[in-house]
């Protein structure tokens, strides 16, 4: 691990093996990003507190929401999509879809260049099933090109 660089009220510290960025809070929470597996985050948080001479002993871990980028491999007709489906509101703003996945208990922002994010999961493997619904789900009413 390399050391930790102030921003704001946290300190963010890289970590290179696994990959994974560590967000501490000034309280002490700490947030491990780019890591999925609990039991993984769990040891980089542990190798941390003991690299800084910390006890791991009140250690409690909470997983959190999830963020899944994907590419649909496609271009997104975003009228057509919102005029087709209920569960889909098209965002002038950012130019792109809101998709509310209720099945899959999540959000999707989906772009015109097929690339988007899924918001509001806690497990990869439930993203990529709201991904691939949803992709067929366009297909089917031609809202991909």
């Amino acid at each position: 691990m390399r050391n930790g660089t102030p921003n704001g009220d946290y300190l963010i510290v890289s970590n290179e093996s696994p990959k994974s960025t560590l967000v501490i809070d000034k309280y002490g929470s700490i947030i491990v990003h780019n890591i999925s597996r609990h039991e993984v985050a769990k040891l980089i948080v542990q190798n941390f507190l003991l690299s800084i001479g910390m006890p791991e002993d009140n250690l409690k871990l909470e997983r959190g929401e999830i963020l899944v980028q994907f590419s649909l491999g496609k271009s997104v007709l975003l009228e057509l999509a919102e005029d087709r489906f209920t569960d889909i509101i098209l965002d002038e703003e950012i130019g792109a879809l809101r998709i509310d996945a209720k099945r899959h208990n999540c959000r999707i922002i989906l772009f015109n260049n097929g690339k988007g994010v899924v918001l509001g999961q806690s497990s990869k493997n439930i993203a990529k099933l709201a991904t691939k619904y949803w992709s067929e789900q366009l297909e089917n009413e031609g809202a991909l090109a």
